[in-house]
Order: C-alpha cells, then sequence, then structure tokens
C-alpha cells in the first residue's frame, strides 16, 4: 500500500472571516453615527442690533383705558380690557355706549341665554372684566344671536369696539 502523506491546511478562510466581521462592525457603527445627523443644530446670528429710542405705545406699558384704544386702536385689538365704566346712550339691541375720562366707545354684548338677562342703561356704571377690543367697521364673526341692523350701521363706523360676554359685566350702581 502506498503512503499518502496528510497534511492539515493553513486557514486561508479564517483571515477571510475576520475581515468580512470586521467590515460589518465598522457598517454598524457608520449606520449608527450617521442617524445623529438628522438633528439640525442652530445656528448663532452674532451681527450686532442698534437700539433706537422710540416711545413706547401704551399698549405695551399696560396703560388701557378708553383714551388710548381709540387715539390707537390698531395697537390694541385682540387685548381684554378691565375696567369701570359709565354706560351713555342711544343704545341697540345688543350695543351700549361705554365712557370714561372723556372717551367713547361702543360695546356689544355676547348674548349668551340667561336666566335674568341683563338690564344696561344710560347712566349706569359697570365693572367689566375681560371685555375683548376688536377691529371695527364691517363685522361678521360676531358670537351669540345675529346683531341688528343698527348695531351693524354704528359698528360700521367705529375704527374700534369692545365685545364682552355679558356674565363679565357688573353693574355697580343703576341709573
Amino acid at each position: 500500500m502506498a503512503e499518502i502523506p496528510v497534511e492539515k491546511k493553513s486557514s486561508s478562510k479564517t483571515w477571510l472571516w475576520l475581515l468580512l466581521a470586521a467590515l460589518l462592525v465598522v457598517l454598524i457603527i457608520w449606520w449608527l453615527a450617521s442617524s445623529d445627523d438628522d438633528v439640525e443644530t442652530a445656528a448663532v446670528d452674532n451681527t450686532q442690533v442698534e437700539q433706537v429710542d422710540t416711545a413706547t405705545p401704551a399698549a405695551a406699558t399696560g396703560a388701557m383705558t378708553l383714551a388710548a384704544i381709540m387715539a390707537q386702536p390698531q395697537d390694541y385689538i385682540g387685548q381684554e380690557f378691565t375696567g369701570e365704566v359709565d354706560v351713555g346712550g342711544p343704545l341697540t339691541d345688543r350695543g351700549f355706549w361705554v365712557e370714561n375720562d372723556g372717551a367713547r366707545m361702543y360695546a356689544i354684548i355676547i348674548d349668551q341665554p340667561r336666566e335674568v338677562p341683563l338690564d344696561i342703561n344710560p347712566g349706569q356704571h359697570l365693572q367689566i372684566n375681560g371685555g375683548t377690543i376688536r377691529e371695527g367697521g364691517d363685522v361678521g364673526d360676531v358670537e351669540g344671536v345675529p346683531l341688528d341692523d343698527d348695531t351693524r350701521a354704528v359698528l360700521r363706523d367705529q375704527p374700534a369696539f369692545m365685545m364682552v360676554d355679558e356674565s363679565n359685566i357688573e353693574i355697580l350702581e343703576d341709573a
């Protein structure tokens, strides 16, 4: 019988598997690191801003009076008025004139069903809490019962008016 020498071959495939494993580890690390790139970083603006000394509008200082509102109504649109006012005439179904320190503004009641409706008359002294200042002109999105023609006519001529829920009105002194 012939003698066949058997030699163990060197494992040349082992280094190939180690190379593939290392490549796989590098790809996983690259994939995990690249997922953090989706986060945007904020850029810092280092430009200098020149301070301009201007008069602060009354709306920014908190001095909300009827006179200030009527002087510059665009500064107060959307803000809430709280204060004591007197009722002037003439009245409409849902509107009345409020007066304070010589200034006069038209107010509309958000007419919500109440057990006892609020009876506002000229000469009364009221406390209004949270009356919203709205832009005057042609108004179409007024809350509550639709406005009558007389009230709409008054609002068309006003630069601003006050919208107040009747639950935010307290009669302090009757006429």
